[in-house]
Order: C-alpha cells, then structure tokens, then sequence
C-alpha cells in the first residue's frame, strides 16, 4: 500500500488491514503501525532531497536580483507604471536595499542599484552574487564569463563575483525569499 500511496498515513493503512481481516488487527497494534511505517519510510520510501543550510559570514556575501513588480498593477494618475526592483541584501544581517528601475535588466540597472545599496550600507561586502544575468555574464560555459563592465565594477569596489547555478534557486534562497516579502 505505502509503495502505491506513500502519503498514507498509519491508522489509514490500519483501518483497511481492519476492513479486510476482521478481528486480526486490533487498535492496539496501531503505535507498532506506526513504527513500522516510519521505518518504511526511512529505508524504502521516496528519497528526499538534501539541502545543506546556508551559513552566512559577517561581511561575506551581498546578493543583487531583479523582481518584477507588474502584477501589483501599480498606476501613476490613471496611468499603468511598469517597473521592477533592483534588489540587494547582505545575506548575514539581511539589511536590504531596493531600488525602482523602469525597463530591464541591464548592466545600468544593476550597477546603479548595487552602487547605490553599498553607499547606503557604508561598505562593500567581499563577494557579490546575482543569477545569471545577461548583464553581468557572458553565460558561456568558461569560469570567467563576466562582462567586461561587471567585471571592471567588481575590481573597483574590490569585490569577488558569483552567480547560482542556472535551475537551482535554493542556492540564492536570501535575495529571492526577501523579494517575495517585498511584494508581500
């Protein structure tokens, strides 16, 4: 049954075992039910994903991304103001820092952004994250792939820059779970 329906739940599993063998199966097998399926569970049942916790030194990282903010369906007199976010967080003490951008994701959009989040916060942390954007990276399978801009930006303020891995946004969990709450 658990192979079938792994979500079952023990007294589920024991009410039909109850239905089928009348007088076999007793409520007061229920807790060894109960073990017995979380034993199951732990040897032979779908394997869970692991995730390692994200560990964040006074500091260490700032995380830069950009959240649309259409579907808050924001007018200025009447008018639809189509915008974004630049978002920036320090991921130790999650200070952030957001800034209004009317059009895309370009390198001006971020650099202003990130500028202005570090003026803000009075200092640069050691690393600077994005996702993979066009304006940051080339996106080609080399280790060095900033653009020549990112680049040159990241050597001014003496930062290191690192992106996630494209498909995997766990690995960016403090930037994305605070834009969602900016929304929020």
């Amino acid at each position: 049954m658990l192979a079938n329906a792994p979500q079952l739940q023990a007294v589920t599993i024991l009410r039909k075992l109850q239905d089928d063998h009348p007088g076999e199966y007793p409520d007061s097998t229920r807790r060894t039910l109960k073990r017995r399926v979380r034993h199951w569970r732990a040897t032979s049942g779908t394997p869970k994903e692991v995730f390692f916790p994200q560990l964040h030194e006074p500091g260490a990282r700032g995380l830069s991304d950009f959240t649309d903010m259409a579907e808050l369906r924001v007018t200025i007199a009447g008018v639809p103001f189509e915008h974004r976010l630049s978002h920036f967080v320090l991921a130790f003490s999650r200070w952030e820092y957001a800034n209004v951008v009317e059009g895309g994701e370009s390198f001006e959009a971020l650099s202003m952004g990130l500028q202005n989040a570090l003026w803000q916060a009075g200092g640069c942390p050691r690393e600077h994250r994005t996702d993979s954007l066009s304006a940051a990276f080339r996106n080609l399978a080399d280790e060095d792939d900033f653009t020549v801009r990112y680049a040159a930006l990241l050597e001014h303020y003496g930062m290191t820059g690192t992106r996630n891995n494209r498909g995997l946004g766990h690995e960016y969990g403090a930037v994305k779970n605070m834009c969602c709450s900016i929304k929020n």
